[in-house]
């Protein structure tokens, strides 16, 4: 009877005993494992459970050395050799040791453990305390890799404390320090010269700064500077412009010449501009006195041809000259008032019997909503219908060319929407105004549509045209239409025909008094 009862009081104690050492190691703020002399597991926490991924259940009782595969950081050898052998046996080890646990995974963690001996009933056992170095490790793994990084980087890396001074330098730094040596003030030279400023707004601010330039001799670099997050630090990066800067001058230099060489032909194409057009007209006016002289058939014809001939001349020096002066800014616009209905009668005239001609019909259709009359630069608009009836005319074999005028509508726009609604524009009586020139000639294709108003540029890829032109027509349109204000388009489709749009902005106009 007394030994049963000493039997219960010792298994009473051990229990006790037990529960106050999981109470002791629950408290603890990292993982821990208890081991009996055997180096078995009596106890662990709730950490060291989900650190190693088994349950206490399946631990406790365990050898240490098969469940954990405990190994020292420094060696390979044998189990017995490990920090908790140690202890076991009555050794010491380091206060904080590094070593690798093998994890229910199969995975191997680092941990930084403290094992000390703790007396048992039964011998010398141990207490293990460790925590988790994968996050550390994982932390110290990229900042290295950063530092590598910024050491390997071509482009200049600086750190600068609040003082504005020099605390760090990558070897890209260190190269240009060496070149460019210090200022007056002792900073590298490369540095910007308001350096000092410029920290302390950066860490004033929080905030980037960045292309401060900053030039040494006939070198460039752009600094960008960024304050390091918790630190008095300001981190600076440095890019070489000097490539970049040399470019541009000489582009610069290039474009200027460029300008004087287009100044220069164009002040000479107009200085020059009567010596070209009078031998054309003498021309034109020798072939009006040769039609009449009775000649024959066939001497006829070839008059003909050298009119002809003279008047596709007479345009392309007109051309020439008028893109010229649209370049050198000669061209300015004159808006006057003038009938609207009787200036477009008058331009379309001439055109209406080389439409005839060709076995084409030409008509105008001008809608009611268009005033009487307009306020505009009458004479850049007929150059600007002559060019588009003149290009119709010229690419239209048969069927007709027409001309529609509308006020208020999108007429000919891309998206061949149509509004009703006028347009108005900042003034009460301003208005914008449409113009449409549809033919049913051969048509341009989509590919040439982006650059049919580019300079010579044609229509079409016929190579046939003997007389036709140098394809500055359209060019010169465009230029006009968008020096008075206005938009330009075309829409079109081979085989199909073209309409060539364009708006501008006008006033309406009170009727002259009578």
């Amino acid at each position: 009877m007394d030994s049963l009862t000493h039997s219960t009081a010792r298994h009473g104690a051990e229990d006790t005993e037990r529960s106050i050492i999981q109470l002791l190691i629950e408290a603890l703020p990292s993982a821990a494992i208890i081991l009996d002399p055997q180096a078995k597991i009596t106890a662990l926490n709730l950490q060291a459970e989900m650190f190693l991924g088994w349950g206490a259940t399946v631990l406790e009782g365990q050898s240490a050395h098969e469940i954990l595969d405990c190994r020292a950081e420094d060696t390979t050898d044998s189990p017995v050799d490990c920090p908790i052998s140690r202890v076991l046996n009555g050794g010491s080890v380091e206060p904080n040791g590094h070593m690798w646990v093998r994890c229910r995974d199969e995975t191997f963690k680092q941990i930084e453990y403290r094992c000390v001996s703790y007396p048992t009933g039964k011998g010398l056992g141990a207490v293990l305390a460790f925590r988790d170095l994968t996050s550390e490790l994982e932390l110290e793994r990229d900042l290295r890799r950063l530092a590598s990084i910024a050491e390997e980087s071509p482009i200049a890396i600086v750190e600068l404390n609040e003082d504005a001074n020099l605390i760090h330098a990558n070897p890209a730094m260190m190269v240009l320090v060496q070149r460019f040596g210090f200022s007056c003030d002792a900073r590298p030279a490369i540095l910007p010269a308001n350096i000092e400023k410029l920290t302390v707004q950066c860490l004033q601010t929080q905030s980037e700064l960045d292309a401060i330039e900053v030039s040494v001799g006939e070198n460039h670099y752009e600094w960008k500077l960024v304050p390091v997050t918790r630190e008095k630090l300001v981190r600076g990066y440095g890019i070489d412009l000097t490539a970049r800067k040399r470019a541009e001058i000489e582009l610069a230099q290039a474009r200027a010449k460029a300008e004087v060489a287009s100044q220069a032909k164009s002040e000479f194409l107009a200085n020059t501009s009567h010596e070209l057009r009078s031998p054309i007209h003498v021309i034109l006016g020798i072939t009006d006195l040769l039609t009449k002289d009775g000649l024959n058939e066939g001497q006829l014809e070839y008059v003909k041809t050298v009119r002809s001939c003279a008047k596709s001349l007479r345009t392309i020096i007109d051309n020439i000259l008028d893109m010229a002066a649209l370049e050198s800014g000669r061209i300015k616009v004159a808006t006057t008032p003038f009938n609207f209905r009787a200036f477009m009668s008058k331009t379309a005239a001439p055109f209406l019997r080389r439409a005839e001609e060709k076995g084409l019909q030409l008509r105008v259709t001008i809608s009611k909503k268009v005033p009487a009359r307009v306020l505009c630069d009458r004479t850049r608009l007929r150059q600007l219908l002559q060019n588009l009836l003149s290009n119709a005319i010229k690419f239209t074999k048969r069927g007709e060319v027409a001309v529609e005028v509308d006020r208020g509508s999108i007429l000919g726009c891309r998206s061949g929407v149509r509004e009703t609604s006028d347009t108005k524009l900042s003034r009460g009586n301003a208005f914008y105004l449409f113009f449409a020139v549809r033919d049913t000639g051969i048509g341009i294709p989509r590919e040439k549509q982006e650059v049919i108003f580019d300079r010579f540029s044609q229509a079409d890829s016929s190579s046939s045209r003997s007389y036709e032109g140098t394809g500055l027509g359209l060019a010169i349109s465009k230029q006009l239409v968008e020096l008075m204000g206005g938009t330009i388009g075309v829409e079109s489709k081979p085989g199909e025909g073209s309409r060539f749009w364009f708006s501008l902005p006008m006033e309406e106009t009170p009727r002259a008094p009578k």
